[in-house]
């Protein structure tokens, strides 16, 4: 099935999909493939009452902000579904329907997170019927890419990047742009900085890409041109580049997103880890683009290795 839906209508959405997780917690299989990772001090039952604090108070600090937040019960206590952009992402291509993207993923517990019942959900809530563009039978050839975690997009000029790895090989990747018509950058990026170490297991730890600003972690590329070729794809849109360190990427610095309100004013999400390790220059920059939302979520990014950006599936404009 292809669907060549980019250009898309926006950048920014003001609606997303976020799951509370009935059992969040260490998932030793998703570690070996993920160094942001920590295997918890604390029993189990503490750590998954202390990810629904953590969860609740984003959900409430996003929609104080002014975004539309519809959140979904997890039932089945799987440990990472507080990170659904990694098994769907949402499209709204020019002059088509929307579109719903289900990935392949690396793991065999988190293919269990797919579900046709939250697909029903979104479509209900938002009065469409979209496209179902499923690439999940990838896997069965051992061919993984993680949602948008493995791509960031700039969806308005069709550009997909990603970043090399476990879960987002490249095989997957290059289908995934021959189905939908972006443009694919992919490069090797490594957690040592300087060409060593492992590879980075999702894109959108080093990057983000919003609508005027975009973040990115140079210093993990193992190729120069690799690097060369992002930076200039990121300014040919017409976006400031804010670069930051290896140290704030592991910080989370990286995995901010951009979103926007029912007033049509930018809104940046991002855990209070990320908010403390930007610069005050860097904050500035930010803040000159649009508001900034930041609540404190270590456990979720201590123990399940992602932070804001990687708990939000984007669902476009009302």
């Amino acid at each position: 099935m292809e669907l060549q839906i980019c250009p898309e209508r926006y950048q920014r959405a003001n609606r997303v999909l976020m799951i509370r997780p009935s059992a969040f917690g260490y998932h030793r299989q998703a570690a070996a493939s993920n160094a942001f990772m920590r295997k918890p001090s604390v029993d189990e039952a503490k750590i998954a009452e202390l990810a629904l604090s953590e969860f609740d108070g984003l959900v409430d600090a996003l929609r104080l902000a002014g975004i539309e937040v519809l959140v979904y019960q997890d039932t089945n206590g799987l440990p990472d579904c507080v990170f659904p952009n990694n098994w769907m992402s949402w499209h709204n291509p020019v002059g088509i329907e929307p579109v719903v993207i289900t990935y392949p993923m690396c793991n065999a517990l988190r293919r269990a997170e797919r579900s046709d019942e939250v697909l029903g959900l979104i479509a209900k809530n938002l009065g469409v019927n979209p496209a179902h563009l499923d690439l999940s039978g990838l896997e069965e050839d051992g061919e993984i890419l993680e949602g948008t975690g493995s791509l960031v997009l700039d969806r308005i000029n069709g550009v997909a990047f990603g970043c090399r790895s476990p879960r987002t090989t490249e095989r997957a990747f290059d289908a995934w742009c021959d189905e939908t018509g972006y443009q694919g950058i992919s490069f090797d990026a490594l957690d040592g900085g300087g060409g060593e170490g492992e590879p980075i297991y999702h894109t959108n730890v080093l990057m983000s890409v919003g609508q005027r600003v975009a973040v990115l972690c140079s210093e993990c590329f193992s190729d120069d041109q690799d690097r060369d070729r992002v930076l200039l794809a990121l300014r040919n849109g017409d976006r400031q580049v804010v670069e930051i360190t290896m140290e704030q990427m592991g910080r989370f610095c990286g995995n901010i997103l951009e979103l926007i309100d029912g007033d049509g004013q930018p809104v940046f999400a991002m855990s209070s880890r990320a908010y403390e390790g930007f610069t005050p220059q860097q904050k500035r920059i930010l803040q000159d683009s649009g508001a900034i939302v930041h609540v404190p979520i270590p456990t979720i990014e201590d123990v399940g290795g992602g932070s804001v950006r990687c708990m939000i599936a984007e669902l476009g404009r009302g």
